[in-house]
């Protein structure tokens, strides 16, 4: 009985009688002869005693056609990799046909009486086990590379959020010395920018980054060795060649960097993170002015 064509009771009742356990998505497939060049056809499932293969062929019930089965893990071709055997069409469906193995007795077998491409259940049997272990093998792989796949995507983000967010510092940091060394010596007398007006510069230039309020801005000015304070601390100050002809205005932005995807674990104390860690990204930009 096909259990395609039972209704709900019937395939609530029916037990599968066919001998062997079916085995799904086999790492197969199957070649026959087509009157050229054969091509591989997939195998949807198969047991010991017969498989459904996929094809657009479709031969008359009863029909025996000799076919090679092959491991897709292998392109050698032997007795370990490829068993070649007789299958008879059971039933033609919409995508495929399914065969019953024309197999040879144990007894025959001893006696050496089978006819050439006869095997026994028990080789097919160990053939499906081995095309089995490749699939159980396969799925091992796959189950290992997932979160290897999952660390790559994670630290591609992050990475690249944190190039993104380190350009944008540098960009914020030279935007505000050049408003900062405005003034002065510009040409008709323009007023030297406030710390408010530079402030703002930075706020601009960093307002797409996340966690923006951790900005730290330092601004220092330099002129014949006297370093003037405009905001924040002045430890490190550059020191300038000629600090009598020049003011030197220098401007140094610290943010602190946090992943995009933070990492559900982690050792500290090892100093060890499957991202990057929380990082404080530092820009200085320098810039002299005619005193």
């Amino acid at each position: 009985m096909n259990p395609k064509e039972m209704n709900w009771f019937e395939k609530l009742i029916w037990i599968d009688k066919r001998a062997g356990t079916r085995h799904r998505k086999l790492p197969m497939v199957a070649y026959y002869w087509e009157g050229g060049k054969s091509e591989p056809h997939a195998v949807r499932e198969a047991s010991c005693s017969g498989l459904y293969l996929v094809t657009n062929h479709r031969w008359y019930p009863g029909t025996i056609v000799t076919m090679t089965l092959q491991r897709t893990k292998s392109s050698v071709v032997d007795a370990w990799n490829a068993i070649t055997l007789r299958g008879r069409v059971v039933r033609s469906e919409d995508d495929g046909v399914a065969f019953a193995f024309e197999l040879a007795s144990n007894k025959n077998n001893r006696a050496g009486k089978d006819p050439p491409l006869e095997i026994d259940m028990k080789t097919v049997d160990s053939f499906l086990k081995r095309a089995q272990s490749d699939a159980a093998q396969a799925l091992i792989e796959y189950l290992l590379l997932v979160p290897l796949v999952f660390l790559l995507v994670l630290n591609t983000i992050n990475v690249g959020g944190f190039m993104f967010a380190w350009i944008t510092v540098a960009n914020a940091s030279r935007a505000a010395v050049n408003y900062a060394a405005l003034g002065g010596a510009s040409a008709g007398g323009v007023q030297s920018a406030s710390t408010t007006q530079i402030s703002g510069v930075v706020t601009t230039e960093l307002s797409s980054l996340p966690n923006n309020p951790s900005v730290v801005l330092d601004i220092c000015k330099s002129f014949n060795g006297t370093v003037t304070t405009v905001s924040g601390t002045c430890t490190s100050v550059p020191a300038d060649s000629e600090p009598t002809d020049y003011v030197l205005t220098n401007i140094d932005i610290y943010y602190t960097y946090k992943p995009f995807i933070p990492a559900g674990f982690q050792f500290k104390n090892l100093n060890v993170y499957v991202t990057i860690p929380p990082s404080t990204i530092h820009q200085r930009a320098v810039m002299r002015t005619l005193q």
